[in-house]
């Protein structure tokens, strides 16, 4: 388990890549429930009800892992699914945990405050890395630039952000 964790923490240091992973949909199914946990503690953290916060991470997961899925039909590489899929996914729950602590500072909520100002803060630099360790991920599935795998990181974010938006109203 301490490997597994060592090994996200290396990804999202951009130290690893997801072919460094092995193929397996045990550990798929294990860092899947893992990210939507970290998801559904996020929105907790967040004041969201937690059947909201549920639906809404469940609704992202399979916007993003079908999104991945059909992408890697299409270009003709989709036994890379498993890999990059438990890639995404196992950084994203790293990430999300790291995302708690502003969070916590309350950075979205009514009150203005320094640590509310520092949460927000930290929030912007949690999302920068998160589109980073993305953009490194897809880089390293597609055999393309890092600069191209932030540009398909930022335009996934942008198409989940306007979905979850426009579902949940604002999410």
């Amino acid at each position: 388990m301490q490997a597994l964790i060592r090994f996200f923490v290396d990804l999202c240091l951009l130290r690893r890549a997801p072919q460094d992973l092995p193929a397996s949909t045990t550990l798929f199914r294990a860092v899947l429930t893992a990210d939507l946990f970290a998801g559904l503690l996020v929105g907790l953290i967040s004041g969201q009800p937690i059947l909201s916060s549920l639906v809404q991470g469940i609704v992202e997961l399979s916007l993003q892992l079908g999104l991945l899925y059909g992408v890697l039909r299409f270009t003709g590489h989709l036994g890379r699914f498993t890999q990059a899929g438990t890639a995404l996914l196992g950084s994203g729950a790293l990430i999300a945990l790291a995302a708690l602590g502003p969070l916590a500072l309350n950075p979205t909520g009514s009150t203005e405050s320094d640590a509310a100002a520092l949460g927000a803060f930290l929030l912007l630099l949690v999302v920068a890395w998160n589109l980073l360790v993305t953009g490194h991920i897809v880089r390293h599935t597609f055999g393309i630039s890092l600069g191209q795998g932030i540009a398909v990181a930022v335009g996934y974010e942008v198409l989940a952000v306007t979905l979850i938006s426009v579902l949940f109203g604002g999410g």
